[in-house]
């Protein structure tokens, strides 16, 4: 896994802050700074991860121009990324409920968990696909474990 790290833009919108990546073309946005920061890195990951994939070289850092608009600010951005790393075929949250028989507090509890892997695109969260055909393929038993009657 690789160790990326490029320059992204951040400017003040009329409704939160837009994120660039100049070397990549990206452009995504955020409600505030924090937010636009991570949806930079997230689209950096999912961009440079899917480069990879297509046998493109990427180099491991980005041009850094020093230009920023008055009021905006430059920031560097680290990720990991390799090739496939980024799962292609993506649900919404409510379609693996759906498929899993679960509520959604479900899945976000499983996603923090760490049992669904999933990006978050915008302001939704996408759950691997792959992970819930897998989930849903090995059943697990509802409610709590059986009590053990053995006193130790």
């Amino acid at each position: 896994m690789g160790r990326y790290f490029y320059e992204a833009i951040l400017e003040p919108r009329e409704k939160g802050w837009e994120a660039r990546v100049p070397s990549l073309g990206i452009v995504t946005q955020g409600e505030d700074v924090a937010d636009a920061a991570y949806m930079a890195q997230d689209a950096l990951a999912l961009r440079i991860s899917t480069l990879l994939a297509e046998g493109k070289n990427v180099p491991e850092r980005g041009g850094f121009s020093g230009e920023c608009p008055a009021g905006g600010m430059t920031v560097g951005i680290l990720t990991l990324a390799e090739p496939g790393s980024i799962f292609d075929e993506t649900m919404s949250v409510q379609e693996a409920a759906d498929v899993l028989g679960v509520t959604r507090a479900r899945i976000h509890a499983l996603v923090a968990a760490g049992k669904l892997r999933s990006v978050k695109s915008g302001n939704a969260r996408m759950i691997s696909a792959s992970d819930v055909i897998e989930r849903f393929n090995t059943p697990h038993p509802a409610g709590r474990p059986a009590r053990s009657t053995a006193l130790g």
